[in-house]
């Protein structure tokens, strides 16, 4: 058959050249080009970077509706926390249920080009305020995770003795970083509120604070709404976001005070004039300082943020003089003024910090040389495996991430050129031109995703992954969002593509919160051994009351979980390895009180000892029952009865109290002697209710 010009259709011409070429024809056959194929889906080229414009920005659009939605998904989560504590199976799934339903609709109209800056805007207050409030129903009474008895203390201290700096043994760092606990012993003194009602105010305006700062600052530096705020919905699939943040602990004010610093000095850069820019400058140095007396690691990052700034603002071409002086004036503030701070209070955060880095580092080694195994993934410290569909979407959520990062890596650094119909990666005389420097910073800031990964693979370095991959999100936030904008969704105009990338931006959502939380996102039913927020019930609360009224301050040894009880609820001074060196719980462990064991006691200054016989029933939720020792996570089997109540056999030692499961014993005649009791006032307990001053946690 020979081919005609004119007498067949293209069609049948491209069918017959198809045909021939499978059948070894030797003639010129056009085969499309891999290689392009690879620069559009890594979005080398500018052509396929280009994002669409929005409608009207003075349209509320469909935020109303979404706004009712969020209130009935509210009510639904409210029932499955409620559920849970009757010990209800259903209750932890309508949970994740429930907040998706909050989170998917809102994010197809964010990601749909068609909605408005308004809007979008309208939609990311919603979500946010909705997302708070599953914070508020998970515990709506009191404190009740492990961070937040920490600073809860030391608000206390504050509250009490008018003055800052108190040691505080559960955190000694926490007295020296007092950010959080001005703000929220100011309200309760002008207000009158509890610690926790005046704790949930504060945390409430730094979360919308936080959403509000990040919304203008990917606006400013990437110059459009739609991609702003998408990369808010991603940002909220941080494993932190949802619970961890906006527990009563110094990150969760560090972290919108880092968003309003970043915003600040970009506003000024990003400025085409000189003129009238030190009222924004100086401002910013407000913030810098007062982040720096807020959170010590979210100052340094924020140090490390603005100095690869100046960098970058340095190499670009086109910066002004004063905009380059100005840069590095800021990076300078930022690095001088947490080490101005440390200096000033005697900052131990190495002391504390670098034993769980060195861990975690060296942990990492191992696996990387095959020289120890891994941790297990979705197995507690009891054994417990976590349900399949928590961890196919928490595997599901870190592949979408990872595939998001790999289409919006270049894609980013692309849209960020000053050519608008050119790549910034070729010709190199091209790699100096681009519009913000931030971008640049924020666009490598994602690199350190991938070793949070592998950090969460080992024991000692969890934490350590957990903290990077936070911080990490502010750049896989925005680069994800214009991978999404600019190629997953591209020019489509359908629902059907916004709705499926909202069920993959959920999917991050709910995977984020699973590997934070997992299981223990709910008050279960019963009493949990060492199991932190799941530990927390009236029984241990009472009887830390109790010490107060009838034993006043005294000099305690406990576990991990009563520990954080007697501090807060019972203001009494305990015993913790972080302030004193001394590990108190190979005394109460141990079978015998032995020569060793009484000295322990005694050079730790301990007057009372409170065991918790539910110790015996399990294995610790969090992998140790007190300090964390090497000892401590070596646990393969419960504590044994025998050995904490081996107090009642020694002579000189005194049985207090006693109901039934928790017992204190008087230890002070094992050393030199005590201070005599003294009944403590029930005046004045800042005491964490929403009603009444003297309320017990119902």
């Amino acid at each position: 058959m020979t081919v005609v010009k004119g007498r067949t259709s293209p069609d049948e011409q491209k069918a017959y050249q198809d045909g021939a070429y499978r059948h070894g024809y030797a003639g010129s056959v056009a085969i499309p080009r891999v290689d392009l194929w690879i620069a559009a889906f890594l979005g080398l080229r500018r052509q396929d970077s280009a994002v669409g414009g929005v409608a009207d920005p003075s349209s509320l659009g469909m935020s109303p509706v979404f706004a009712f939605l969020c209130s009935c998904a509210l009510v639904v989560a409210a029932l499955a926390a409620n559920a849970s504590r009757l010990g209800e199976g259903w209750a932890v799934p309508t949970f994740y249920c429930a907040i998706a339903v909050i989170f998917l609709p809102a994010a197809a109209r964010i990601i749909h080009p068609r909605a408005s800056r308004l809007e979008r805007l309208a939609l990311i207050v919603i979500v946010t305020s909705a997302l708070f409030v599953v914070r508020v129903i998970r515990a709506p009474v009191a404190f009740i995770d492990h961070d937040e008895f920490l600073h809860w203390a030391t608000v206390n201290d504050i509250l009490e003795a008018g003055r800052l700096f108190l040691p505080n043994p559960l955190l000694p760092v926490s007295p020296l970083y007092p950010g959080l606990e001005l703000i929220t012993s100011a309200l309760v003194n002008l207000s009158g509120l509890s610690v926790f009602a005046a704790g949930l105010i504060v945390l409430a305006t730094a979360r919308m604070m936080l959403m509000l700062a990040l919304f203008l600052l990917f606006e400013k530096i990437t110059d459009s709404a739609r991609i702003a705020s998408i990369a808010c919905l991603i940002y909220m699939g941080s494993s932190t976001f949802l619970l961890f943040d906006v527990h009563y602990s110094y990150e969760s004010l560090a972290i919108p005070m880092l968003a309003a610093v970043l915003l600040a000095s970009e506003s000024r850069r990003m400025e085409p004039s000189d003129a009238a820019g030190w009222p924004t400058v100086v401002a910013t140095v407000v913030l810098i300082l007062a982040l720096a007396a807020t959170h010590h690691l979210t100052s340094y990052f924020c140090t490390a943020l603005l100095c690869g700034t100046a960098v970058m603002e340095r190499l670009r071409q086109g910066a002004s003089a004063m905009q380059k002086r100005r840069a590095i004036l800021l990076a300078s503030i930022a690095v001088i003024a947490p080490v101005a701070w440390s200096k000033i209070v005697g900052n131990p955060t190495g002391s504390y910090i670098l034993p769980v880095l060195e861990g975690g580092i060296h942990e990492v080694a191992q696996l990387v040389s095959s020289s120890t195994s891994t941790r297990k993934l979705f197995v507690s410290d009891t054994g417990a495996l976590a349900p399949a569909w928590q961890r196919y979407l928490t595997m599901a959520g870190v592949a979408l991430i990872c595939l998001g990062l790999l289409t919006g890596f270049l894609r980013s650094l692309v849209f960020n050129g000053q050519h608008r119909n050119a790549s910034i990666l070729w010709p190199p005389t091209r790699w100096r031109l681009w519009r913000s420097s931030l971008l640049q910073i924020l666009v490598l800031v994602t690199l350190a995703y991938p070793v949070s990964i592998i950090f969460r693979l080992t024991r000692s370095g969890w934490e350590i992954g957990n903290r990077i991959g936070s911080l990490s999100f502010l750049g896989v936030a925005i680069v994800v969002a214009v991978a999404v904008a600019a190629f997953w969704h591209g020019t489509s105009r359908g629902w059907l593509r916004a709705t499926a990338l909202a069920a993959a931006a959920t999917t991050v959502l709910i995977a984020g919160v699973i590997s934070s939380e997992g299981p223990r996102i709910l008050v279960p039913a019963g009493y949990e051994v060492s199991a932190d927020s799941s530990s927390i019930e009236p029984m241990g609360i009472s009887a830390a009351r109790w010490t107060r009224r009838w034993l006043g301050g005294q000099h305690f040894a406990a576990d991990r979980i009563n520990r954080l009880l007697l501090s807060t609820y019972g203001r009494q001074r305990v015993s913790t390895t972080l302030e004193s060196g001394q590990d108190t719980s190979m005394a109460i462990t141990a079978a015998d009180l032995g020569p060793m064991e009484r000295k322990l006691l005694i050079d730790s200054g301990v007057g009372f000892v409170m065991v918790d016989l539910r110790l015996t029933t399990g294995l610790p939720g969090v992998g140790v029952y007190f300090d964390g020792g090497a000892q401590d996570r070596n646990h393969t089997v419960p504590l044994q009865s025998s050995s904490l109540l081996k107090f009642n056999s020694e002579p000189d030692v005194d049985r207090t109290f006693d109901n039934g499961f928790m017992v204190i014993f008087d230890v002070g005649r094992l050393g030199k002697a005590r201070q005599p009791a003294v009944p403590g006032k029930r005046t004045g307990e800042p005491v964490q209710s929403l009603e009444r001053t003297d309320g017990d946690l119902q």
